[in-house]
């Protein structure tokens, strides 16, 4: 029997609403062999290095079923489960960028189980209440890694991941958020206040509009009712939409003063076709009243520097923190490579992520933007293109690793350290930054950046 939970179908072209480019990338195979990019299937039990029991949560079961290490303890040298308590030497191991690419591509998201990924992952995975001491070593010693099973982050979880209406009665219908636009699944990040200093810069095809966190849950609901195939939660966006064209029209002296946000013009048939991220900053001196930032700071309370008792893990300068900062994204969204100029913390507190993440020393080989450029220190070109590698063919010994991220996942990026983000189903995630660490300021240098200079935007994580 099919289930929301665990199958990755994908609908038939039939529905007129996946004609042109959007029904080419969703349209399913049907020559009966396994899809492309070295999905796997059960029958193939030889390359299986996970766990031999799948646990009793079922989430948990189809996340493990359908994400697999593709190496174990033998080949990496150390169980990504039980790391030792010092990083390793050469921690973490890397793999060539094309390689990692070329096993899954960053714009396939539909894992039809009993098939499965193999993920080129040699991150720690570290359990909160069992190996905190440890991973707490790894973060003094600036080394990425995955935690879980944080009871803090895990009551997050329970009320946005499991009460899928949890977050729409406390957002509503009605106050606008800054949501960013895009007619292609790929977003570029970049500061309008830098165009000037690009001679005939050309603005990325994605900008920020004025939404309602209904109409985002709207449209996030109508891209996965297209994935899963499921008419339930196509009747739920349905649903949404109705609603929302009883609502009074918002003319435009309500959308907030600000140079970024274009007016949303777009028809209701462009609308469905284009993919949104929506956002929420929140700041630690404007969280209080009825105001989104106290929302933000209440919800995800184990962010909160006040909070101390909660928060002293995810901050190493809890002085230096800059707000939390949420991205709720789309199935099939991806954020190009880029790298951050401060330590962060990534909590996933609903649905899936794929990172692929890098080493500061890899920068001179990721065709970064220069620094004084709009969309500085992210990668110039589309990684998900191998025609493209070929423009940079420094890229094509880069090493790279990746992993799988699900609801209640934390990862811990030092600074500098490169990520590219794809969502694999409509995702929640929320980060902070707390300080800047210097242990790779030369190899930043040495690729024509200043790793002092503090970022002056935090709404850049993606």
């Amino acid at each position: 029997a099919k289930s929301k939970n665990d199958v990755f179908a994908v609908k038939a072209i039939a529905n007129k609403q996946l004609d042109g480019p959007l029904a080419k990338r969703w349209k399913p195979r049907t020559s009966g062999k396994d899809p492309p990019h070295n999905i796997r299937g059960a029958s193939n039990p030889a390359k299986l290095l996970t766990e031999s029991k799948l646990p009793d949560n079922p989430k948990e079961a189809r996340f493990q079923s359908l994400y697999r290490d593709k190496f174990d303890q033998s080949a990496l040298g150390y169980d990504v489960r039980n790391c030792p308590s010092t990083p390793p030497e050469d921690y973490p191991r890397g793999w060539a960028a094309p390689e990692v690419l070329t096993n899954w591509n960053p714009n396939d998201v539909t894992t039809i189980s009993p098939k499965y990924r193999e993920v080129y992952r040699s991150l720690c995975v570290f359990d909160y209440q069992a190996q905190y001491d440890v991973a707490l070593a790894y973060r003094n010693a600036e080394k990425p890694f995955v935690i879980r099973n944080d009871p803090s982050v895990m009551e997050v979880v329970r009320r946005w991941d499991d009460d899928p209406e949890y977050l729409h009665k406390k957002l509503g219908d009605e106050n606008r958020i800054y949501t960013e636009r895009s007619p292609k699944n790929h977003f570029m990040y970049y500061n309008v206040r830098k165009r000037k200093q690009v001679r005939n810069w050309r603005q990325p095809e994605n900008d920020v509009v004025s939404m309602s966190y209904g109409e985002w849950l709207e449209r996030a609901l109508l891209r996965e009712a297209y994935a899963l195939d499921d008419p339930e939660i196509k009747a739920r966006s349905d649903e949404l939409r109705e609603k929302r064209m009883t609502l009074p029209n918002r003319d435009e002296e309500d959308i907030p003063d600000d140079d970024e946000i274009q007016v949303d013009n777009d028809r209701e048939s462009e609308k469905r076709m284009k993919w949104y991220y929506f956002r929420l900053n929140a700041f630690l001196e404007e969280a209080k009243g009825d105001t989104v930032d106290k929302f933000v700071f209440d919800e995800v309370a184990f962010f909160d520097p006040r909070n101390t008792t909660a928060s002293h893990f995810y901050f190493v300068e809890p002085e230096d923190q800059r707000g939390i900062n949420c991205r709720f994204g789309m199935r099939g969204i991806v954020a190009e490579n880029h790298y951050d100029l401060s330590r962060n913390m990534i909590a996933i507190l609903g649905g899936e992520r794929r990172y692929i993440i890098a080493h500061p020393a890899q920068c001179s080989k990721m065709g970064l933007y220069p620094a004084q450029h709009p969309s500085g220190r992210h990668s110039s070109f589309d990684w998900s293109n191998p025609s493209d590698w070929d423009v940079h063919p420094e890229f094509r010994t880069a090493e790279v690793n990746e992993v799988v991220l699900h609801a209640s996942d934390v990862l811990y990026l030092p600074t500098s350290w490169f990520h590219y983000i794809s969502n694999l189903s409509l995702n929640y995630q929320c980060n902070i930054r707390s300080g800047i660490g210097h242990e790779n300021a030369d190899a930043i240098r040495d690729c024509g950046f200043n790793p002092k200079d503090k970022p002056k935007d935090v709404s850049e994580e993606q």
